[in-house]
């Protein structure tokens, strides 16, 4: 079965699932804030598996212009099972 990885946290990768909820649903230290997808406080480097989620969405792309998906927004980033997904919230600055 796939997983959604955030340091030493491993959750099943629940597809139609969006990472934060997964991620807050096993008690997760992640920052986040409107949970949809406007603010960017839960932005997150995709390390990998960025191909076992949905396509950036419009919320995504105008919060992470000229991203390649290797950042996303977690409360945006749709999970669709077919893999591992290792996301990391360390040492990233805050969004602009």
């Amino acid at each position: 079965m796939a997983d959604v990885v955030f340091g030493d946290l491993r959750v099943p990768a629940t597809p139609g699932r969006d990472v934060l909820a997964l991620l807050l649903d096993e008690g997760a230290e992640i920052s986040y804030l409107c949970m949809a997808g406007s603010c960017g406080t839960c932005r997150v480097r995709v390390c990998s598996g960025a191909e076992h989620l949905k396509p950036m969405n419009a919320a995504e792309r105008f919060m992470l212009p000229g991203s390649d998906g290797s950042m996303r927004l977690a409360c945006q980033a749709v999970v669709t099972g077919g893999g591992d997904v290792v996301v990391d919230q360390d040492h990233l600055p805050p969004p602009a």
